[in-house]
């Protein structure tokens, strides 16, 4: 696991903690980023998060190298979606 991996997992869990606290999502580890993206009733907060999930997809899924630059496309995309769930 490459660090650009681990760095991006902790604020990814964190905001599937937050939607299922809120009842937004109904966490369970057997579904998929796309399986939360339908549950996600609101528009907005859909796409916000789909943008963030796809991003951790690459991360996570993509079968080449993640570098700084890829981590930093997420952490910007996390740092706007962090508000919407917090308030």
């Amino acid at each position: 696991i490459s660090f650009w991996m681990k760095v991006s997992t902790n604020p990814f869990l964190w905001v599937l903690k937050k939607l299922s606290d809120q009842k937004l999502i109904s966490w369970n580890p057997e579904k998929t980023n796309a399986d939360y993206t339908n549950e996600i009733k609101d528009k907005n907060l859909k796409d916000r998060f789909s943008d963030l999930a796809l991003i951790f997809d690459y991360i996570w899924y993509g079968d080449f190298g993640v570098d700084h630059n890829s981590y930093l496309k997420f952490k910007e995309q996390f740092q706007a979606f962090k508000p919407i769930i917090t308030t």
